[in-house]
C-alpha cells in the first residue's frame, strides 16, 4: 500500500495531503507524460484489487484510502482533450469503481452499514468534482458521468436511492443534455439508455420522468437546427434510440402516447424533394436516417402507427411524399447501373483441345 501511494504521489504530487491542505495549495488538472500516465494506470488498478485480498474487516481498514486514492486520481486526470481521447488513469479508475462497488463482501453484515456509507461518500465526492469550473483545462464531463452512470448500474437502490444523492446525479445529467458539445450529448445520451433500461424500475423511472422532458425538446429542436457535421448526427441519433427504447418499455396502453412524440419529431427531420437536392451530406443522411426509422417502427407498432397518422393528416402527407421520392430515387439509380454482361457462348468449337 505505501509503495503504491508513494508511485502515485510521485508522478501526481498534488495527491499528497501535506500539498493538498496546504492554504496556497490550487488543484490544476493536466495530462501526465504517457510513461507516467501507464504507471498511474497500473497502479490504481493494482489498488483496487488490494480489497479482494482483506478479510471484511481488513477490508474497510483499508478501502476509504483506496477510494480516495482512485477518486482523486479521476479526478485529476480527467481533463478534456482533442479527439475525446480518455487517458488511461481516467479508464483504470473509472475500472477500479466499478470493481469495488461490485464487491460481493459488502454483503457481509458486519461491514455492510460502514460499506454502504462510504459508497455513499465516494460518489457525493464525485458529483461535487463534477461540478463545472471556471479553471483551465476543462473538467471531462463524460468520464465523470460515465462514474456517476456506473454506480447507478452496479450499486444498490440503498446506496443511490439517497434524495440528495439521486438529485445530484440528476443535474449532472441535466447539464449535459444541455450542453452546446455534441459529442458529451451524444455520450450523455448512450449513458442515458443504459439507465433507463435498468432493470430496477424504481431506479430508472425517476430518471426516465425528469430527464425524458429535456431529451424530447432537444430532439424537437432539430428540426429548425440541423446537424453540420457527423458529431452533431450522431447526438441526435443516439438522442432518437433513447426516445424509441422508451417507447419500447412503454405498456401497451401508453404506446399511442409515446409514438405520438417520436413519429412526428422523426417526421419534421424529413426534407422535401426540392430541399433535398440542396440540403448537405448531413443534413441528407439524417432525413435518410428518420426515414428508414420511421419505415422500421410502423410494422413494429401497427395499431399505434396508425392511430398517430391518422389523428394528423399533414403528417401521413408529408411522410408519403418522402418514401415515393425515395422509392423514385432508387429506380432512377438502379435505371442508371450498366445493364451485366453476359457472355456468349462460341458458336465454333475447337474439336481438339490444346491445353
Amino acid at each position: 500500500m505505501e509503495l503504491l501511494m508513494f508511485i502515485l504521489v510521485r508522478h501526481m504530487p498534488h495527491l499528497s495531503t501535506k500539498m493538498s491542505d496546504s492554504p496556497t495549495h490550487i488543484s490544476n488538472r493536466t495530462q501526465l507524460p504517457e510513461e507516467s500516465a501507464r504507471l498511474v494506470a497500473a497502479t490504481v488498478a493494482i489498488l483496487s484489487d488490494l480489497p479482494t485480498l482483506c478479510s471484511p474487516a481488513g477490508c474497510m481498514t483499508i478501502l476509504p484510502t483506496v477510494l480516495f486514492l482512485i477518486t482523486q486520481v479521476l479526478k485529476e486526470t480527467a481533463v478534456k482533450s482533442m479527439g475525446s481521447q480518455v487517458p488511461p488513469p481516467v479508464t483504470a479508475a473509472l475500472q477500479g469503481l466499478k470493481n469495488i462497488v461490485t464487491l460481493p463482501m459488502a454483503m457481509n453484515e458486519e461491514i455492510h452499514k460502514q460499506w454502504t456509507n462510504l459508497i455513499r461518500s465516494t460518489l457525493a465526492s464525485i458529483l461535487e468534482y463534477s461540478q463545472p469550473e471556471a479553471s483551465k483545462p476543462v473538467l471531462d464531463e463524460v468520464s465523470m458521468l460515465t462514474a456517476i452512470a456506473l454506480f447507478l448500474w452496479s450499486a444498490s437502490t440503498e446506496i443511490i436511492g439517497v434524495q440528495s444523492l439521486q438529485n445530484g446525479c440528476m443535474s449532472r445529467f441535466k447539464t449535459a443534455l444541455n450542453s452546446s458539445d455534441p459529442w458529451v450529448q451524444a455520450k450523455c445520451y448512450q449513458l442515458l439508455l443504459s439507465v433507463f433500461q435498468h432493470t430496477n424500475r424504481a431506479l430508472s423511472t425517476p430518471y426516465i420522468h425528469s430527464l425524458a422532458p429535456i431529451l424530447v425538446e432537444n430532439l424537437k429542436g432539430v428540426e429548425k437546427n440541423r446537424p453540420n457535421n457527423k458529431t452533431e448526427l450522431l447526438a441526435v441519433q443516439e438522442g432518437i434510440k433513447v426516445l424509441e427504447t422508451l417507447v419500447a418499455l412503454g405498456e401497451e396502453q401508453n404506446r399511442v402516447q409515446l409514438l405520438a412524440l417520436l413519429v412526428p419529431t422523426l417526421i419534421s427531420y424529413l426534407l422535401n424533394e426540392n430541399a433535398f437536392s440542396l440540403a448537405s451530406v448531413v443534413s441528407k443522411e439524417l432525413h435518410e436516417f428518420a426515414l428508414q426509422d420511421l419505415t422500421r417502427i410502423g410494422p413494429l407498432y401497427p395499431h399505434a402507427f396508425k392511430t398517430v397518422m391518422g389523428a394528423a393528416p399533414e403528417l401521413k402527407t408529408r411522410l408519403e411524399t418522402a418514401v415515393r421520392a425515395s422509392q423514385a430515387s432508387k429506380a432512377k439509380a438502379a435505371a442508371r447501373q450498366p445493364p451485366p454482361t453476359v457472355h456468349s457462348t462460341p458458336t465454333i468449337k475447337l474439336k481438339t483441345s490444346f491445353f
